[in-house]
């Protein structure tokens, strides 16, 4: 499979620029808050180029309409003729400033701006009324990212529209992707809801065009604590994952692990704790001021992430469960 390419190539670059225009005018009200968004400033050239732009405009339409009331007057009694067209308006400044006035480096800065201020998140077919497939937004939201998606599996491109369509992120590894998919509907058929949408927002953070590994961190941990409190931790008020940690190495003798030990008999829960040991310590900045404070890298965050899922998957899937009741459970199937 082709490398994925960074940034915007320069084969990619005019095709872009013209899905930007096409867009932001679409709604050219939200140019400005694009603008205001990338701290972009609009210089006073293009401005004074649009207004003039605009005077000779209404100029010709003037001239147009005029033409036609003096044909109009010089006509004998009859069906008057149709009215001259309307003359479209240029383009708001600031959509054009975007589209062609913009570093390349900015642009795929913009296109998330613009999916965030003008996408609508797909509705669930099976909680939404079908009209809500037919509204305006959802059409317009279609037109918008049909042909943006074209443009980013052509270039190979290194991003894709987010699952909501509400802006882009970066493709993730086809390996780790499959793995969260499959720790999120195991958490969503175990009842834990709250830890696929953790996980959800942990990659979305994670994967943006401007990654927040500090937050994608939390919401990995969220993900799992989602899961591990409600299940050892029932009557804790404050219930955290480094309770959790401690709970089951303190209570080992009370749990087993689906994986055996060598005797053939369950395993210990050792290796999950260490896994929550080290999603746990791992998490560098949870605390501000003290000499251990140290920003949570990519890497850092991707490594949690890869942790928080198997975690999400092995616990929604009861892999640690009570000995009395695993004993049970293996007594009645004999």
């Amino acid at each position: 499979m082709p490398a994925l390419v960074e940034g915007v190539p320069e084969s990619l670059e005019p095709a872009l620029r013209t899905w930007i225009e096409q867009t932001a005018a679409r709604n050219p009200g939200e140019a400005p808050h694009v603008m205001v968004r990338l701290d972009l400033v609009l210089p006073q050239a293009e401005v004074d180029a649009y207004v003039r732009d605009l005077r000779r405009r209404d100029r010709e339409q003037a001239r147009l309409d005029a033409r036609w009331e003096a044909e109009q007057a010089a006509r004998p009694e009859g069906p008057r003729a149709a009215r001259p067209p309307v003359l479209p308006e240029p383009l708001d400044p600031c959509v054009t400033h975007l589209a062609w006035s913009t570093q390349r480096e900015v642009l795929w800065d913009v296109v998330d701006a613009l999916l965030f201020l003008l996408c609508t998140e797909p509705p669930d077919p099976e909680k939404q009324p079908l009209v809500t497939w037919l509204s305006r937004r959802t059409g317009r939201t279609r037109r918008i990212v049909e042909p943006l998606n074209r443009l980013l599996v052509e270039s190979r491109s290194v991003y894709e529209v987010r699952p909501d369509q509400r802006g882009l992120r970066r493709r993730m590894e086809a390996g780790l992707s499959e793995a969260l998919n499959t720790a999120a509907d195991a958490a969503e058929t175990g009842g834990y809801g709250a830890a696929r949408r953790s996980l959800d927002r942990a990659r979305d953070k994670l994967m943006a065009v401007h990654a927040d590994p500090s937050g994608a961190y939390v919401d990995a941990i969220r993900a799992v604590e989602a899961v591990a409190c409600p299940m050892f931790l029932p009557r804790d008020p404050l219930p955290t994952l480094g309770k959790v940690r401690d709970h089951l190495r303190n209570a080992d003798a009370k749990y087993e692990y689906a994986l055996t030990d060598k005797s053939g008999k369950p395993g210990d829960t050792g290796g999950v704790v260490a896994m929550i040991t080290d999603l746990w310590e791992g998490h560098s900045d949870r605390h501000a001021g003290g000499p251990r404070e140290v920003s949570v890298s990519q890497e850092a965050a991707e490594a949690a992430l890869t942790i928080a899922t198997a975690l999400v998957t092995l616990l929604s899937r009861k892999a640690v469960r009570p000995r009395t009741a695993a004993a049970s459970e293996r007594k009645a199937t004999r």
